[in-house]
């Protein structure tokens, strides 16, 4: 009888280790959280670098220790780690979303502001060309010139619809670089304008 009893225990103590031993991974949250990061990837990745590094090496632990556990024998398996790991890598999912939200709207602004410059240097240029047109004297090929500088105007000011369409599509890096380029390529022009109506001494 008593060794009866012992049997079975012996056999409720294997059956509970088979139990928790043959664990299996948490596979709805692991998927969960590999979805969200390709969820983010598009913004996270362009303006929040470090903070969607971070967030791609937190999933990356979490399959690593899902591995590791799967190359395990099946009694001595845990998902213990595994299931902290993914409250770790949903954790820096986060902070990559907020950060790049962050970061997107600050180059949103920045892109606004660039087209405002190259916007205001425009006008300053087509000021400085009204004035020069405006000289009396006006030397050999100085017609020729002007219908030089005002095509050049021209070709920059059309840049312009460039930028609101970058902005417009939320490529706020590509429109504010854009923007500090056709500022650059102005003021360039505005320069050689006065110089022009200071060589005619107008």
């Amino acid at each position: 009888m008593r060794n009866s009893k012992l049997a079975l225990l012996g056999v409720a103590v294997f059956a509970m280790t088979l139990a928790t031993g043959c664990a299996k991974p948490p596979q709805v949250e692991i998927d969960a959280v590999k979805a969200s990061l390709a969820g983010i990837e598009g913004d996270a990745a362009k303006y929040s670098a470090d903070a969607w590094n971070k967030a791609q090496q937190a999933v990356n632990a979490v399959n690593a220790e899902v591995e590791a556990q799967a190359n395990k024998f099946a009694l001595f398996r845990s998902y213990t780690k595994s299931k902290e790991l993914v409250a770790a890598a949903n954790q820096a999912i986060t902070e990559a979303k907020d950060a790049a939200a962050a970061a997107k709207e600050a180059a949103k602004t920045a892109a606004n502001e660039a087209l405002a410059a190259a916007k205001t240097a425009l006008d300053a240029a087509s000021t400085a060309m009204a004035d020069l047109g405006k000289c009396r004297r006006q030397p050999k090929d100085f017609k020729k010139d002007m219908e030089m500088m005002k095509g050049n105007y021209d070709g920059l000011a059309a840049q312009v619809g460039g930028i609101e369409s970058a902005i417009a599509s939320e490529d706020y890096l590509g429109a504010k670089a854009q923007g500090d380029s056709l500022k650059s390529s102005v003021d360039m022009l505005v320069s050689d304008l006065q110089g022009a109506k200071v060589k005619i001494k107008c």
